[in-house]
Formats: structure tokens, sequence, C-alpha cells
């Protein structure tokens, strides 16, 4: 397999025009932590985006922050540190954040901080046969045209290789806190949800809650407050809320329901992972037809069950969905060489 090294937006470009022209397959790899995501069948060559790890802008007053696409997470966060800032998105270090940006990750304190698409306000990308484009703005009042950054989000490198982005960032919380109650279940976090204001992270496991609360030492304290007037909790490791969900399992499926439905997304098993308020459930499957049973339930509430690791990829996907998603394929990546089998039903 051709590895393909470019260090900057132009040798991207010149390497997708090639690749097109060739009809050679190519897959976009950054800090190889999504590779599942997408599925695709066997490329004929890797595109690594690592190569492109510049900052571009950091204004710690402006709250904006541009870099490469290839740069690492350890390294942003060591860049905004500097500013007591942070990009809330807390994958492992080694992720890139083209390819964070890329597979749409999850942000376990999406309460708090809201999605990651609404963090990308700019974006340029490199499309399937060569063509660099731009899309959004650091400025509210210069954004016109179509908001492709949000396109390219959640893509899975399946329309254009993303080379850059302006992020907004946030300032570090004064405090936070982990906590953690001595029974579990959807139900207990439920009500901690609902007695609780404005926490960052609500995580139900079957045999414990873990609460995740950051903000000023005032608010915090008033949180863990009325937590404890639902059930005792005690702090415990801050980190213990970002373990990784079953690691031992064979495949790990990333359901996502109405919040509400979560309940029966878990369906009384003792093996799930869920976020409250969010509707995500991270539910572990022995083999690919525990997988098509959880697909199953899953579309029965009206939700879907993509996979984050094993085999399975992002599951079936309706005519529609397929229609509207082969017009955008042939749009931005005419010879159909990015992720190749990604797009396939």
């Amino acid at each position: 397999m051709d590895l393909i090294h470019p260090s900057d937006e132009a040798g991207v470009a010149d390497a997708m025009r090639a690749a097109s022209a060739a009809e050679t397959g190519v897959l976009v790899v950054g800090g190889r932590q999504h590779m599942h995501a997408a599925d695709p069948s066997e490329a004929d060559a890797e595109l690594w985006t690592t190569g492109l790890d510049r900052v571009v802008a950091y204004d710690p007053a402006e709250m904006l922050c541009v870099v490469e696409a290839g740069m690492r997470l350890a390294t942003l966060r060591r860049l905004l540190a500097d500013g007591d800032q942070e990009w809330p998105v807390d994958e492992p270090d080694d992720a890139t954040v083209g390819g964070a940006i890329a597979a749409d990750v999850a942000l376990p304190r999406q309460l708090r901080v809201g999605c990651l698409r609404d963090t990308v306000v700019e974006m340029a990308f490199v499309t399937g046969d060569g063509r660099r484009i731009r899309s959004g703005a650091r400025t509210v009042k210069n954004v016109t045209g179509y908001d492709l950054h949000r396109l390219l989000t959640g893509s899975l490198g399946t329309l254009g290789v993303i080379t850059q982005v302006a992020l907004k960032v946030r300032p570090l919380p004064k405090l936070a806190r982990t906590l953690v109650t001595r029974e579990g279940g959807i139900e207990l976090a439920t009500r901690l949800l609902e007695a609780v204001p404005l926490p960052a992270a609500v995580v139900a496991e079957h045999d414990r809650v873990l609460l995740r609360l950051e903000g000023w030492p005032e608010e915090v304290a008033e949180q863990a407050r009325l937590a404890n007037e639902v059930a005792v909790l005690a702090d415990t490791d801050p980190s213990a809320w970002l373990e990784p969900a079953f690691p031992d399992a064979a495949i790990l499926a990333r359901a996502a329901v109405v919040p509400s439905k979560l309940a029966a997304c878990a369906d009384g098993s003792d093996r799930f992972r869920a976020l409250l308020g969010v509707g995500y459930a991270w539910i572990p499957c022995d083999d690919e037809r525990g997988l098509a049973r959880l697909r199953e339930r899953v579309a029965s509430l009206g939700g879907i069950a993509p996979v984050v690791r094993g085999p399975g990829g992002p599951g079936p996907a309706d005519p529609v969905t397929l229609a509207i998603g082969g017009r955008l394929k042939a749009a931005f990546d005419p010879a159909g060489v990015l992720a190749p089998g990604a797009w396939s039903s």
C-alpha cells in the first residue's frame, strides 16, 4: 500500500488530483482512533494528515484557535492550556483534530458544552478530485454560502480531506469534580439529571452513576448538594467518567436515540453505558448477529447504532439517505476514490 505524507494543503490537493485521475482508492488517516467507524473496503493508498500540524492563529481574547487538521489533541491541549482554555473534545491525546471532526465524536460533556459541530466555525478541505474549498468564517458577520464545514463534520473522510479548522474554544472550568453513586441504573441517573442544574455529564451504568460537575466553586458545591438529596454520592477518580467502555468487547456500538428512550435501548441489560440527556448508549455485542439484533431494537425506537470499535461500520441506511449521500459523494468525489466502500449499503 502506498503511504502519502503531504506537509501542506497544496500537497493534499496534488495527491488527490493524482489519485482521482488514476482511480486510486485513498483512505484518509490521522491518529487511527476512529478507523472502525467508516468500515471502508481496502484502499490502494493511505493519505496521512499528521504532517499538517501547525498553529495558524490563536487569540485567547477572541476565544478562537485556528490549526491544521493533523494536529494531535495533546498538542492542542497544551497550546490552549497556556491561555487557560480548552476545546471540549475528550478523545485520546493521539487523536487528531481533523479525525475527531470527521468522525463527529460524541462529547461526553455535551449537556454543558454543546455539540462538536457547533465548535467548528471555519474549515478548509480538499475534495476527492483535488479542489481546495473553504467554508465558514472566523467572524459571524463574514459568513456567506452553504455551511459545508457542517457537512464534512461526520463525513468519515468520504467527501474530502480536512486540512485546517477554526475552533471556538472555552475557558477551562475553575473546578471539576467527578462523583459516583453506590447503585446504578438509568432511572436513578434520570432523577439526578432532573435535580442537578447544568451538570457536565450524567453517565449511567448498571451498578453506578457518574456525575461530572464543572464550573465555579460555589456552583459546583450547590450542584453536589442537590445531587446528594437524590442519592449518596462520593468523589471518585476524576477521569472515571472517561474510561473506555467495555474495552474487551469484540464489537462496541454507540446507539443514538431520543433521550427518553435510553432505558428501552438498554432493554434491561447490565452491559451498557448511557449518557443521560443526550441519548447515547454504548452497548457491547459478542458478534455480528448480536449487533444485528441491537440495530433492529434501536431502529424500532427511531435511532441508529453505528459501530465505534470492531466490524460493522455505520450500519444500513434507508433509501432516501443513500440517495442523498450518493449525490453528495458524486459532487465532492466524482471518481469515488475517498474511503472506498464507506457509502455502500
